[in-house]
């Protein structure tokens, strides 16, 4: 059975979608497990750093996304997810008949409509459920229910969730064991995180009293990310950033922390395998994000 991860922060730019990719190709390169990512932000960096984008974008014209599963919430008696709407060995996959290069590793890409089909979870009651009270506690559960078809397939199941806690990143809090906060320690990406745990635990008490799941996921810990160690100032604000949360959050800090280095937004667009790639340039990134994998995984045990 999966252990289902939430990687979430409301701020953009803290690397979330980095950690989501790497975390899952080093789940699935250096403890050789099956891995599912799930892109729900609707601007599609995961699936567009997985994935060719000519590929991507008639995946969804001839298969499914995640938009497919609050579709299926409107029109199925059951919403579950398609396994033809899943891209199996999805890392830099170009077309039906070239698999990628990383087996085991799948992505249900998301889709740049997202934001409509959370509006309509917002106020649009499906037909087969009949009371308000009701719908307003199920679209809470929608990705929870529909992993019930997938999740013995894998052993881990990744979210990148968007810069927000609305409905879609809500049901993935619902639906997770954990959740994983990436940051750049810096004064304005950690300000929202005591907000960040605030409001999971407000909503997710909320669900629980409506009676809708008696799992509740874990703080994972914070993970600190594009780590400055030269260039001055920033250097000493994420120091003293650093220090702050081990002081306020203790041992959910992880040691392990990404540095900033040339290459790792590279490594992200040019959909490579940098935990078995012989590129010498990846050496650096591909020990900062091992030991992210091997920490993480230790934790999970």
């Amino acid at each position: 059975m999966a252990k289902i991860i939430s990687v979430i922060n409301y701020k953009g730019g803290v690397g979330k979608t980095t950690m989501t990719l790497q975390l899952g190709v080093g789940l699935a390169t250096l403890y050789n497990k099956k891995v599912l990512m799930v892109d729900l932000d609707p601007q599609c960096s995961l699936s567009l750093s997985t994935v060719d984008e000519h590929y991507w974008a008639d995946w969804l014209e001839r298969k499914g996304s995640v938009a497919s599963v609050v579709q299926s919430f409107y029109d199925a008696e059951k919403t579950e997810i398609d396994p033809e709407w899943i891209i199996e060995n999805a890392l830099d996959r170009t077309w039906d008949t070239m698999p990628g290069n990383t087996p085991g590793l799948d992505l249900l890409p998301s889709h740049l409509d997202l934001p409509e089909f959370e509006m309509r979870l917002m106020s649009k009651k499906p037909r087969s459920i009949g009371s308000m009270e009701e719908f307003y506690l199920e679209r809470y559960l929608v990705l929870k229910n529909a992993l019930n078809s997938v999740r013995k397939k894998y052993d881990y199941i990744l979210f990148d969730c968007p810069p927000n806690i609305y409905l879609i990143a809500r049901n993935a809090i619902i639906a997770s064991d954990y959740y994983l906060v990436p940051t750049i320690p810096d004064f304005i990406s950690c300000y929202g995180i005591p907000f960040i745990l605030q409001h999971i635990q407000n909503m997710q008490e909320e669900v629980r009293e409506k009676g809708g799941t008696a799992r509740q996921a874990k703080f994972l810990g914070i993970v600190r990310n594009r780590v400055r160690q030269a260039g001055g100032n920033l250097v000493n604000e994420h120091e003293e950033q650093s220090r702050k949360l081990r002081v306020n959050y203790a041992d959910y800090l992880l040691e392990t922390m990404i540095i900033d280095r040339i290459g790792v937004a590279e490594s992200l667009h040019m959909r490579q395998n940098i935990y078995n790639s012989k590129n010498d340039k990846f050496s650096e990134i591909r020990k900062d994000f091992s030991a992210v994998v091997k920490e993480v995984v230790n934790r999970l045990q």
